[in-house]
């Protein structure tokens, strides 16, 4: 009886500090990123604004943990989406000793430019989006898209348009130059930007299915070439599991 007093006494201080590491744990002292959230955060805001967004409509969605590059380099990305005028998601890279974010090339310009060049283009678009909206198609790119989903380009950095769109958008304190900027020069960026994504989630899509929302699309959408992804993917592949994931060429040329 007096061993089993001493091995449930003796145990005591190991349960103690089992549970002092989970608590610990819990409030965040022992997670990199809850420790600097905060920073993070306002950081994140003040990135946001730099390129004339509105720091209120910026949300974190994930923060991972640093990583450390045999040269040296510390670094962490942050997820963040933007829900304002336009709306889109986009990941930081930050450097994990200053929290501070690196952006040398400034691609954030380029997903603006992208956003707003597609809702100049909306009303070409609209049939195909109402289309998939009806069909219950879910958008995983964009947060709480109104009005604009599914559609994806890159056409920002296109080596004929790059430079000219990144000084319109210097221009200023707002976007008004940038939007300019695509209206006088819509013709030329939509032949430059004459590819497209179409991204979204649905499950439980036949084959039969998959068939007649290509069929729709091909009706519905203007001239250009497109990659369809809607579906499922498989979570630990992304390899589509079940939907229609192709290239479907609209140009006619």
């Amino acid at each position: 009886m007096k061993n089993k007093k001493r091995v449930i006494l003796g145990a005591i201080p190991l349960v103690l500090l089992l549970l002092a590491g989970v608590i610990w744990m819990n409030n965040g002292f022992g997670d990199w990123s809850e420790r600097n959230r905060e920073e993070i955060e306002e950081n994140v805001k003040r990135f946001v604004a730099r390129y004339k967004l509105d720091s209120e409509n910026v949300e974190i969605k994930y923060i991972t943990e640093p990583k450390n590059y045999p040269t040296g380099e510390k670094e962490f990305s942050v997820f963040i989406t933007y829900d304002g005028s336009i709306n889109f998601s986009y990941t930081l890279t930050g450097n994990s000793e200053t929290l501070n974010f690196i952006e040398p090339d400034e691609h954030i310009i380029e997903r603006i430019f992208n956003e707003m060049y597609l809702i100049a283009r909306l009303e070409e678009f609209s049939p195909a989006i109402n289309y998939l909206d009806d069909l219950g198609v879910e958008d995983p790119l964009r947060s709480n898209s109104k009005s604009l989903a599914y559609l994806q380009t890159s056409v920002g950095l296109s080596a004929e348009i790059n430079s000219d769109l990144k000084e319109a958008f210097k221009k200023g304190d707002d976007l008004v130059h940038l939007e300019n900027y695509i209206e006088e020069n819509i013709e030329k960026i939509n032949e430059v930007g004459s590819s497209f994504r179409i991204v979204g989630s649905k499950e439980g899509i036949s084959e039969d299915e998959a068939i007649s929302i290509k069929t729709h699309l091909e009706e519905l959408l203007p001239e250009a070439n497109y990659q369809i992804q809607i579906g499922m993917r498989d979570p630990d592949t992304g390899v589509g599991i079940e939907g229609i994931y192709e290239q479907l060429n609209l140009r006619g040329d």
